[in-house]
């Protein structure tokens, strides 16, 4: 026996339809407005978190947050389950902190104890995430997925939309260019950048997978733009190489499917931008500097030299100084590393001893994640971290959820050029969408 719909639910839904066809905009912003609504307080604080994961300054009062209506809905309200013993029996659990735990290890040999309490206090986050991350259902994370990325994208979207106000004023001043690149338009170049790639890496993900409708598609090219001007705009120079390098490799993953012309013309303006004189700045210092390293890489101090005025305070001759600093101490202590406290008493005095003064008073960092990981925990650190990308791009390779391949790409290859997960700006975006998009709750 069939039932016949009430005429007045058919009317309804057919009103609603034609809203959603003629007023798309209107109709995301209603969407927005149910999805909020429904939120838990947990859940809404999740969202602060992806906004201000953008916002370095504001990630702690972030966290304590995400802390506060944690406790508030396990211990108060009870609107959230959370397990204990479930956790600690979840091998993902294990795998995702794997960070904090090798810094717990170098820890137990190293001397400078309150270095390296410091340096735990910073990858911090990976214990903290994916403990009060645990309670959100495997379900319930899908029906956030969205709303999270949206929010991330927005907070992003909001410090460029101050940092590209602040240089309009500085232009308005003296009307030179140079004010909308580089540390002109945001101090923190380097992990901005990083953002940046893995935001655009993520939304063109979006773009070649989900079956959209035309304005979805037209709104995401021009997100994906948006940001490729962005990270070309930073200057960060190792990140812009590595973009570009990344978009070559999705051309090449995603060759059968007709989204590669979406990467690949994302990759031709790109690099067609590289052509302008004002996109060239930074690459052309780094020409002079790499030429400049093959006369001298070091240089003695007197009494009467001023240290920041030396040849080797560029910033290539830094790196490839710290490059080789590290390489002797890693020698000296192979297997177990320096100790997670100990890393840059070591270089400064490998600084000191091979006559890089200006190393020594920089305290240049490896600038390496895979370096200095070897560096702090040895030869079995580098093996555990390595196993730890493995086994990520394991869980990639069996979910293929959206977002997993893009951050793997980011981490993996600006690891390279940064200290990604040692360094207090970068490592609570990646424990943060580490847990968020490898680590589930068992149902």
């Amino acid at each position: 026996m069939s039932f016949k719909k009430p005429k007045q639910l058919i009317s309804l839904n057919l009103t609603w339809k034609i809203f959603k066809k003629k007023f798309p905009f209107q109709f995301m912003i209603a969407t927005l407005k149910k999805k909020f609504i429904s939120l838990k307080s947990f859940e809404f604080a999740i969202l602060i978190n992806a906004v201000g994961i953008n916002f370095i300054k504001f990630i702690p009062y972030g966290i304590v947050i995400l802390l506060a209506t944690w406790i508030y809905e396990v211990f108060v309200k009870k609107s959230l389950k959370f397990n204990f013993k479930g956790l600690f029996s979840n091998s993902n659990f294990w795998l995702i902190t794997i960070p904090f735990w090798l810094a717990v290890l170098g820890l137990i040999y190293t001397s400078n104890l309150s270095k390296g309490f410091e340096d735990l206090g910073r990858i911090i986050p990976f214990l903290i995430f994916p403990i009060l991350l645990f309670s959100i259902e495997t379900e319930r994370k899908k029906a956030l997925k969205s709303l999270l990325l949206a929010s991330f994208i927005f907070g992003l979207i909001i410090r460029f939309s101050i940092d590209f106000c602040d240089s309009f004023i500085g232009f308005t001043y003296d009307y030179n260019i140079q004010n909308f690149f580089y540390s002109y338009l945001d101090s923190d170049t380097n992990i901005l950048s990083i953002i940046s790639m893995f935001a655009a890496l993520f939304a063109l993900e979006l773009l070649n997978v989900n079956k959209l409708n035309l304005n979805r598609k037209v709104l995401l090219q021009i997100l994906i733009l948006f940001l490729s001007l962005c990270i070309l705009l930073l200057h960060s120079r190792i990140v812009i190489f590595f973009y570009l390098v990344s978009l070559c490799f999705l051309f090449i993953y995603h060759w059968r499917k007709q989204g590669k012309w979406n990467i690949f013309s994302t990759l031709l303006i790109s690099v067609l931008l590289m052509l302008l004189p004002p996109f060239q700045g930074r690459f052309q210092v780094a020409a002079v500097e790499s030429q400049s390293l093959i006369k001298k890489d070091t240089v003695k101090l007197d009494t009467i030299s001023n240290v920041e005025s030396l040849p080797c305070m560029s910033s290539t001759q830094l790196r490839f100084n710290s490059l080789k600093a590290s390489l002797e101490i890693i020698k000296r202590n192979p297997i177990l590393g320096v100790g997670t406290g100990d890393w840059q008493d070591e270089l400064v005095k490998e600084y000191q001893n091979a006559e890089m003064p200006c190393n020594a008073f920089e305290k240049t960092a490896p600038h390496n994640q895979y370096l200095r990981t070897s560096l702090k925990y040895g030869f079995l650190g580098l093996a555990i971290y390595l196993f730890y990308l493995f086994r990520l791009f394991q869980i990639q390779r069996k979910e293929r959820a959206f977002g997993q391949l893009a951050f793997l790409i980011t981490i993996i290859f600006c690891g390279l050029g940064y200290d990604l997960l040692d360094v207090g700006s970068s490592a609570p975006f990646i424990a943060f969408f580490s847990t968020w998009l490898f680590f589930n709750r068992v149902q």
